[in-house]
């Protein structure tokens, strides 16, 4: 749940935009409100940090926890992805409101289409922009948001249920102890519920309208399993994402000996896991994009705005 007192899911993802408003959105560091004359977005500071380069209005001090996420975050992918984003390409430029009611007036002005939201990733070629706003979560938004900016740059566009469990795998600082028990949690109470994983309805789906809550915390976890089972699984998704660029076949995971009572096992073992964590030892915030209910937020957009657009002719 949001924070604030919203009731509701977030939803964090990518809009692949007709390339018109995406034009709007490139120039939105110049746009102000004409009567105001007020800029929509932050234009007063900005810092560079690897691959990054944030905006802000208020001054970034020496190591903000901000770039201390970002640098986390590379960190992080390299480790368990070999991933390292390439600084010769146009830094992934990531646009901090100065809060809350600032975001949400920056969204009504562009897209009054959108349901309620903390963070999103836009994308046209090798133009990658992020918007967010100040907020005690804003660093699990911008390695949300940033995960996907960084693989669209190497990888292109990824289906959507792995390019959602790769930014949910890495939003949390991978380092912390107990990082998945929250969302291991959550599926343990799901599959009580008599729910099952089935990575192959997984893979066909193509609207992010479609994802509930659920198919976020399975998405999650086939990633984890992938990640953490076995090298020979950690290869397979590593050679898939590789040679994703080539043919999206390569990423059909459940035509390669990913079953159901794999991901069954592993969730199994990293429940056992999390109960032998003694209490007080992952003194951390674990924060999911879903809290409670598997429904959306609100009403969503015409399908022609929120469709996927393989081409990314296109937050």
């Amino acid at each position: 749940m949001t924070g604030g007192g919203d009731h509701q899911p977030i939803w964090r993802h990518r809009l692949a935009l007709a390339s018109g408003a995406l034009l709007l959105l490139s120039l939105a560091s110049c746009a102000t409100l004409s009567e105001r004359g007020q800029p929509l977005v932050p234009t007063r500071y900005h810092l560079r940090t690897g691959p990054f380069i944030i905006f802000s209005n208020f001054l970034l001090t020496d190591d903000p926890p901000a770039v201390r996420c970002l640098q986390a975050l590379e960190r992080d992918m390299n480790r368990h992805l070999d991933f390292r984003p390439r600084l010769d390409d146009d830094p992934v430029e990531i646009y901090v409101l100065d809060d809350r009611n600032a975001f949400a007036h920056f969204l009504k002005f562009y897209y009054p289409e959108l349901p309620p939201r903390r963070a999103f990733f836009l994308a046209q070629g090798s133009q990658r922009v992020v918007y967010t706003y100040s907020s005690p979560r804003l660093e699990e938004d911008l390695r949300h948001e940033a995960t996907h900016a960084l693989l669209h740059g190497s990888f292109g566009d990824l289906p959507l249920w792995l390019d959602e469990g790769l930014a949910e795998y890495f939003e949390t600082d991978l380092m912390q102890p107990g990082a998945e028990k929250e969302r291991v949690e959550h599926i343990v109470h799901d599959l009580a519920e008599g729910w099952s994983p089935c990575l192959r309805r997984l893979e066909s789906l193509t609207d992010i309208r479609e994802m509930t809550p659920r198919d976020y915390r399975e998405a999650w976890a086939w990633v984890h399993l992938f990640l953490n089972e076995s090298q020979s699984e950690k290869t397979l998704l590593l050679t898939s994402l590789a040679e994703s660029n080539r043919t999206a076949d390569t990423l059909h995971l459940a035509e390669k000996g990913a079953t159901n009572d794999r991901l069954l096992a592993h969730i199994t073992a990293l429940q056992s896991r999390a109960i032998a964590i003694e209490p007080g030892s992952g003194d951390h915030s674990v924060r999911l994009q879903d809290k409670t209910a598997d429904t959306p937020a609100s009403t969503p957009a015409p399908r022609s705005f929120w469709r996927r657009l393989k081409a990314w002719i296109g937050f």
